[in-house]
């Protein structure tokens, strides 16, 4: 799915969350519960769905068609061993800032998705989780950085898109555990 085609389909729809930042939310949801509610997610992305305007009506049906494919392929994605999970984040091509900002987004958004999954208290959580949590809010509300040197910063960018990535898969697997096959290789 791209980001920009269900980016321009929430604006659109006038959704309360980009693409990044939805995603974000299902897989705090789906990392906590892989049973989680899309239902309850998508009124969480789209807060008060209109149907007085039938215009407006379709646009929304059509973001939350593509959406719920979000959330499906996310969910997937999260049960499958072979780590394929990725970050729905802006490609290269759009620059370091708005990359930059939309992972502090997403980053603050999975902490809405935990919470939305009903963790309010991390402290009960394995130890790796609850500083991978505490990273992701950090990372989430850090505010502006120095991007002023480009080479260093796409690669502090890369370094820290990486550790998110594979911090939302450790906290998966610490929380859902992947039932591995009983066939010995």
């Amino acid at each position: 799915m791209e980001n920009f085609d269900l980016d321009i389909a929430l604006q659109e729809a006038e959704a309360d969350y980009n693409a990044a930042e939805a995603q974000a939310i299902a897989c705090g949801m789906l990392v906590v519960n892989i049973s989680a509610d899309k239902i309850t997610w998508v009124k969480m992305i789209f807060g008060e769905i209109d149907t007085s305007d039938s215009a407006h009506a379709t646009k929304q049906g059509e973001a939350i068609e593509l959406s719920g494919e979000l959330f499906d392929e996310t969910k997937k994605i999260l049960q499958d061993s072979n780590l394929g999970f990725e970050l729905l984040l802006p490609d290269e091509d759009e620059g370091i800032y708005p990359r930059v900002n939309t992972l502090q987004q997403w980053c603050s958004a999975f902490v809405i998705g935990i919470t939305m999954a009903g963790i309010t208290d991390t402290s009960k959580l394995p130890e790796d989780t609850r500083e991978l949590i505490a990273d992701f809010t950090q990372i989430g509300t850090s505010g502006d950085f120095d991007l002023d040197d480009e080479d260093a910063s796409e690669e502090a960018f890369l370094e820290i898109s990486e550790y998110v990535r594979m911090g939302v898969i450790l906290i998966n697997e610490e929380l859902q555990p992947i039932k591995q096959s009983a066939v010995v290789h």
